[in-house]
């Protein structure tokens, strides 16, 4: 299965930029999936780690941990 970053990739790129930008407050990005779809997409950014929701159990790609998410797709940005 190929991760499609082309349909959301401006939002993509610039929740990845916000983090690793030291600038900026926010340190993490959620990523998941498009129900089935191989589309990946931003779900949420924040400034800490208390910040951040639970996704919802059952959903393809969700991950409760957003640092291992961001981390998972910034070779491919």
């Amino acid at each position: 299965m190929t991760v499609n970053l082309s349909k959301n990739g401006p939002a993509l790129t610039a929740a990845y930029q916000e983090v690793v930008d030291g600038k900026s407050s926010t340190n993490w990005a959620l990523f998941t999936y498009e129900g089935n779809s191989n589309n990946l997409r931003l779900v949420e950014k924040g400034g800490s780690s208390c910040d951040h929701k639970r996704p919802d159990r059952g959903r393809r790609g969700a991950r409760h941990h957003p640092r291992k998410s961001g981390q998972s797709v910034r070779s491919q940005l």
